[in-house]
């Protein structure tokens, strides 16, 4: 009878030092769960760099609350691209280890894939996993292994995360010259257009129509429009050279009924 109770013993004493190990294995998963790979300051933070790979290095400040890319274009900066990539500090690992686990080679981390600073905080991108696909990324903190939606962001290509307005940076237009003539009547549609994407540039066609915008204190931006074989027209920016598609409505609204049909035909 003895025997038994003490087996009884010993075999609840293994259950509750089991149960004890699952509840410790649970707390600490829950602990984990949520924990962004960083934490970052976002409100204050007012410098931020983008480099993977051979492509050019992206560099944006914060100057009065606004975002500028600094590198590789001088140019107010799309508030949704900077947004995306400062989001991606605050994304939830799927797990985390400790930064001698791996060789850092067999990962693609040495050199890194990709790296993003925003401001002190350096993340260096590597390969993704073969299970899940997920992306490891080292910190100071160590390797974490982060679900992979957003290595668009970080290889997209500077033009994309410029303004879209094709006024800017005038803050607001107050004349409008199409081929060297004033026309006022323009100048709020100029005010408010943009385009879906910014892209590099491209040689204009011949008889491009000229186009100059300018602000109360004088800045100036100039353009050269034209209608490409497809039927879309392009507004060409002379500094930073950059290119502006835009759509035939927009097209309507933004030059003088004589210039729209001369650049349709051209």
């Amino acid at each position: 009878m003895r025997r038994r109770t003490r087996q009884n013993l010993v075999l609840a004493a293994i259950v509750a030092l089991a149960a004890l190990a699952v509840v410790l294995v649970v707390q600490r998963e829950q602990a984990g769960l949520g924990e962004p790979l960083a934490v970052v300051d976002t409100a204050n933070v007012t410098r931020l760099r983008v480099s993977a790979g051979d492509k050019p290095s992206r560099a944006f400040e914060r100057r009065d609350g606004q975002w500028w890319m600094s590198e590789p274009y001088r140019m107010p900066a799309h508030e949704d691209a900077v947004a995306r990539l400062l989001a991606i500090a605050s994304a939830t690992p799927r797990q985390r280890y400790a930064a001698d686990r791996f060789e850092a080679a067999r990962i693609g981390l040495s050199p890194p894939q990709a790296l993003l600073e925003i401001g002190r905080l350096r993340l260096e991108f590597g390969i993704t996993d073969a299970i899940r696909g997920d992306r490891y990324v080292r910190t100071a903190d160590g390797i974490a292994l982060l679900p992979d939606r957003f290595s668009g962001w970080l290889l997209a290509p500077a033009e994309s995360e410029i303004d879209h307005r094709l006024a800017a940076p005038l803050a607001a237009v107050t004349d409008v010259r199409i081929d060297g003539q004033a026309h006022p009547e323009l100048v709020a549609a100029w005010n408010r257009v943009t385009t879906s994407q910014v892209v590099a540039p491209e040689a204009p066609a011949a008889g491009a129509v000229a186009v100059e915008l300018a602000d109360a204190q004088g800045n100036r931006v100039t353009f050269r429009v034209w209608r490409r074989d497809d039927g879309r027209y392009l507004a060409l920016r002379d500094a930073p050279a950059l290119v502006y598609p835009l759509e035939e409505p927009q097209m309507q609204q933004l030059l003088p009924a004589a210039a729209g049909a001369a650049t349709a035909t051209r």
